[in-house]
């Protein structure tokens, strides 16, 4: 895993509007990526980078359980396979495509970036892939060719968080401290925090995008009545099932890797299945509710 490190990044808007087309570079580098919504599709093909070699994403949303959703491909004509998807699949709102300047990206390197890219969404799992096919072996190519895809795959990494796209960054993300660096504590957050009840049992760490929950908790297996009850949990449920997130262990579901919620009630949902306020049903492990460390009100004032 890289060590951050300071970069700078341009954004350049075509027509002058933070909502159209957004083109993202880091000035050093030679892969750029361009944001486009689908209802300006036709914009884009207009655009040079429409008939190039490219990896592409397109992201939206599934309609149950709102979970952000990825389809990631590539293609030797950008415009002409987007143009496809535009006919072919309903789910996606946004189209983020990875290009570079002198064509260095070359169909055999948009493969080889394809397959890497479904391996790292589908390990960090932060996005569901509408991809059929993922487990696809990698082109054969050289060491060099290797090292200048992983470095466009860093790049194409940062520029995707930086546009809001954070698919393959980690939940939980932990880089070794170097040399005369000591761990900083934001405001003395525990690192665990606790939520238990309805035959649930879950562990997180809250974050700045959200509460993870960690890998090891569980909920009892749904039933009938939180189908009724809970649609919306009991969806998340049999999806995060179907994705991997959970398995099936006697009479519960237990998460199989750490999962992200953006706030700490969904979270808290998820376990319970019911409604929950975040706030005061995840605790640290004196019985100190979250809204003491985050909010810094007691319990009785939320």
């Amino acid at each position: 895993m890289l060590m951050p490190h300071p970069q700078t990044i341009e954004i350049f808007l075509p027509f002058g509007d933070p909502q159209s087309l957004r083109v993202a570079s880091v000035v050093t580098r030679t892969v750029s990526l361009v944001e486009i919504p689908r209802s300006q599709l036709r914009l884009f093909l207009q655009r040079p980078e429409a008939g190039r070699v490219g990896l592409y994403f397109l992201f939206g949303e599934e309609d149950k359980t709102e979970q952000p959703k990825v389809y990631v491909g590539q293609t030797g004509k950008l415009g002409e396979r987007l143009k496809q998807h535009n006919m072919g699949k309903d789910f996606w709102n946004r189209a983020v495509v990875a290009v570079t300047s002198k064509d260095v990206l070359t169909e055999v390197h948009a493969r080889f970036l394809e397959v890497l890219s479904l391996r790292q969404a589908e390990a960090v799992g932060r996005y569901v892939l509408d991809n059929r096919q993922k487990g696809r072996d990698s082109p054969h190519m050289s060491s060099s060719m290797r090292a200048v895809c992983d470095e466009l795959f860093e790049t194409i990494s940062i520029l995707l968080t930086t546009l809001g796209y954070p698919v393959f960054k980690p939940v939980l993300e932990q880089f070794p401290l170097g040399e005369g660096q000591v761990a900083q504590v934001q405001d003395d957050v525990p690192e665990l925090f606790f939520c238990r009840g309805n035959g649930a049992e879950g562990q997180g760490r809250y974050t700045e995008e959200g509460m993870v929950v960690l890998a090891g908790s569980y909920v009892p297996v749904s039933s009938s009545k939180l189908e009724k009850k809970a649609p919306r949990v009991a969806a998340a449920r049999q999806e995060a099932l179907k994705n991997g997130f959970l398995r099936l262990e006697g009479n519960r579901l237990v998460l199989s890797r750490d999962m992200l919620f953006k706030t700490s009630s969904k979270a808290a949902t998820f376990l319970l299945g019911r409604y929950a306020t975040g706030w005061k049903r995840w605790k640290d492990g004196e019985g100190r509710a979250l809204s003491k460390w985050r909010r810094g009100v007691t319990e009785n004032d939320v």
